[in-house]
């Protein structure tokens, strides 16, 4: 499971480090529509690995409330 989450976090790094590339060569050459289209976009975005944090963050947080209530086992004591 770690490895799948640190896959979805460098796709994530990814996907930035490429928008920033691509912002700082062509914004001045992109036309005003499609420069309100990329910034949508990267809202959009922004939203989605939002919504990735908050289902983990939930994950998290449920373990935790499971982990205290734990019933207690019996131990075998000689």
């Amino acid at each position: 499971m770690a490895k799948k989450q640190d896959e979805v976090i460098n796709l994530v790094n990814s996907l930035f480090e490429v928008e920033k590339h691509f912002l700082e060569i062509l914004f001045d050459f992109v036309p005003e529509e499609a420069r309100k289209h990329l910034r949508a976009a990267r809202k959009e975005k922004l939203l989605a690995v939002r919504a990735i944090l908050d289902a983990k963050i939930k994950d998290i947080e449920t373990k935790e409330k499971t982990k205290g209530r734990r019933k207690p086992q019996k131990v075998k004591v000689e």
